[in-house]
């Protein structure tokens, strides 16, 4: 009988803490070294972290958006980038981790999610390899 296959390579979005804690196990690496990185893939890298999904936005045919009061600020690390749209608490955080040092709190983020497409995107011109827990059935020519 065989393994059944995870089905994880069919989950298009995690939560920013999910990814931090799963990726954290997998490479057994602290989760606060892994946020930071996260974090610097965000604001520098041009990574996209979502607060809400642009596709909502943006389809006047779908029932409006809750913004539940939080202002909410557009971002992107370079001219060309494809533009994040998140939390401006959440953006305060993520370059207050990458700019001045400090520790990563996974509730100050957890709203934001991760596109499973933008995460490749960032991890193949990263150079890193692909983390089994999101990528685990994907053969050398899915890449």
């Amino acid at each position: 009988m065989t393994t059944p296959s995870p089905l994880t390579q069919f989950i298009k979005t995690y939560r920013f803490a999910d990814v931090v804690t799963l990726w954290a196990r997998e490479r057994l690496e602290h989760e606060a070294v892994v946020a930071s990185v996260l974090a610097r893939a965000v604001i520098c890298d041009g990574m996209r972290l979502q607060s809400i999904d642009d596709r909502w936005a943006n389809d006047p045919n779908r029932q409006p958006i809750e913004f539940r009061g939080y202002p909410y600020v557009g971002y992107t690390a370079r001219p060309d980038g494809a533009m994040s749209i998140l939390r401006a608490s959440a953006l305060d955080h993520l370059f207050a981790i990458v700019e001045r040092g400090e520790n990563p709190q996974l509730r100050k983020l957890n709203e934001e999610f991760i596109n499973r497409e933008d995460f490749h995107a960032w991890l193949f011109a990263s150079g890193l390899p692909l983390p089994r827990f999101w990528f685990a059935q994907q053969g050398p020519d899915e890449e």
